[in-house]
């Protein structure tokens, strides 16, 4: 779609920040709280907590709840909206896996409740266990559904809903096109969204709202049609129409269509938006307090800044894995592009009349952990070990076949191989399955699979039956090995030289390691005396 050159989209941005709270841009905002503050997540889809290998990751509901909870302190006239798919991280749900997913989805709405989300517009995920069940994790998280062109089994969603805050009053309107291939979930109708949305801002106006929202599930090139055929709201948040499996979205930068401020923080709650009004003399006509059109550089920079550090994190937790000449470059690099990021002007704030600031808080482990959410995911990860151990106990690998090698353990593969086995014992594979464990994790159906040997695979193991096969062990490189025990000189029943591919292809793969996840480097932390070194 050709938009009107009145529609101004901003340059490059992913996890980036923009005069904001604690990360602002010096002298960019009036040191007075804001009237009101927006706090906008998008398309959280079941993403409870970030699951990966490396430190500093993003996501995490405990980590947000933080996040809100310090920033309320500075803004006390606050709220929290969303739109896009909540609950689960596919539109389906894996049938043997659907009581851990409701029960995590259950987590969320607690969690959700915390931060005190208010209202969300639904997608095609939120109906994958049926719409009694979207109605309850919407009590439970005591937020609105906001979908006003739904009907059917709408789950109860309504058109909108205001709220004050401080004597503000806010408007709220919904739109859902929750499409999956072309198809709404079962039972659920779709009207005519720019109708809908129309009579929600007419609606809203009469009941005297001052500062208007749209919450949007929808295709971005949809919303922003949305946007520009109803002018007339300040913000319009975006959200995936479904979402599915666990990889993490790059930033979608803010766009201003007339007056309206479209913004669509990443899924999987790896970043907060944050929207703050500031009301003066002018009344409830906002400006561009943070001179959106002219931050592409900024964004670029910081961009870079948060790849580059990411980088050098991982690199000092492997010391050894990498040149320090390298390390001392990429140094050099940061601080240079640090000195140019401070060397930017800030935006020009209007002395008298109303404006609006954006900005982008990456959620991360650094911004501590909301303790009350912090014990619901420890309670929630017991009570799934406890589930699945019993549920699964039963549950047997497929045996291999007649022509097929089974899985035999390291402790058999140490008989002829103990050189390669000392080493091992010195790799975080050694101790894989240990970390799932000392977490009451290691009955969980999101993480086991990545902490042993043979998941799921014939002669190889399950969710239970790993006694001989925990950890990432010989077998997980090298292919089961119960014909090369028994052939030991009979090279086709061995991978004796594995692809480097396979680390990226089974477990080492965004999300679960950063963007710049080197397997050559990693590959340094793989071999060793006797061992491909």
């Amino acid at each position: 779609m050709r938009l009107p050159l009145r529609v101004v989209i901003l340059g490059f941005a992913a996890g980036v920040l923009l005069s904001c709270g604690r990360n602002q841009t010096p002298n960019s905002v009036p040191a007075r709280s804001p009237s009101l503050r927006l706090y906008v997540l998008a398309s959280v889809a079941g993403a409870m907590e970030p699951c990966g290998c490396v430190s500093n990751m993003l996501g995490g509901i405990d980590h947000a709840a933080a996040l809100v909870e310090r920033g309320t302190r500075e803004a006390p006239n606050s709220l929290v909206v969303a739109a896009g798919p909540i609950w689960f991280e596919n539109p389906a749900l894996e049938p043997k896996a659907r009581t851990q997913h409701v029960w995590k989805a259950e987590v969320l709405a607690a969690g959700l409740a915390q931060l005190k989300l208010m209202a969300w517009a639904p997608a095609a995920n939120d109906w994958a266990a049926g719409a009694p069940e979207l109605e309850r994790l919407s009590q439970r998280a005591r937020a609105n559904v906001l979908a006003g062109n739904l009907a059917g089994s709408s789950a109860g969603a309504i058109a909108s809903r205001i709220l004050e805050r401080d004597g503000y009053r806010i408007g709220l309107a919904g739109i859902s096109l929750p499409l999956r291939r072309g198809q709404p979930p079962s039972g659920v109708r779709i009207e005519g969204a720019g109708e809908s949305l129309e009579r929600s801002l007419a609606e809203l106006r009469r009941k005297g709202a001052q500062i208007l929202v749209a919450l949007v599930a929808a295709p971005r090139g949809e919303a922003l049609r949305l946007a520009e055929k109803v002018p007339g709201f300040h913000v319009m948040v975006v959200g995936k129409p479904y979402d599915e499996g666990e990889s993490n979205d790059s930033a979608t930068p803010p766009v201003l269509i007339g007056s309206t401020l479209v913004v669509q923080p990443e899924n999987h709650l790896q970043a907060i938006s944050v929207v703050d009004f500031f009301v003066q003399e002018s009344g409830f006509k906002f400006l561009d307090g943070s001179n959106i059109q002219q931050e592409q550089q900024r964004l670029s920079l910081q961009q870079r800044i948060r790849e580059l550090e990411s980088r050098l994190d991982d690199w000092k937790r492997h010391p050894d894995s990498v040149n320090q000449r390298d390390v001392q470059a990429r140094q050099k690099d940061l601080e240079q592009l640090r000195e140019q990021l401070s060397k930017l002007s800030g935006p020009v704030i209007p002395s008298n009349e109303s404006f609006f600031t954006y900005g982008h808080e990456p959620v991360r482990a650094e911004l501590g952990s909301h303790s009350g959410i912090a014990a619901e995911l420890r309670a929630y990860y017991r009570r799934v070990n406890q589930h699945n151990r019993e549920a699964f106990k039963d549950h047997r690998p497929q045996p291999a076949g007649e022509s097929e090698s089974s899985y035999i353990g390291i402790e058999k593969c140490s008989s002829c191989h103990a050189e390669e086995r000392k080493f091992w014992n010195t790799t975080a594979h050694f101790k894989a399955y240990a970390t799932l464990a000392n977490q009451d994790k290691q009955y969980n159906l999101d993480c086991v699979g990545c902490h042993v040997t043979g998941y799921e695979k014939p002669g190889g193991s399950t969710v239970t039956f790993v006694e001989a096969l925990k950890d990432v062990q010989c077998e997980s490189c090298h292919g089961p090995g119960s014909r090369h025990l028994g052939e030991p000189t009979n090279r086709k029943f061995i991978v004796s030289r594995p692809q480097r591919s396979l680390c990226a292809a089974s477990c080492h793969y965004p999300p679960h390691v950063h963007d710049d996840w080197d397997v050559n480097q990693a590959w340094k932390g793989i071999i060793g005396p006797g061992h491909g070194g």
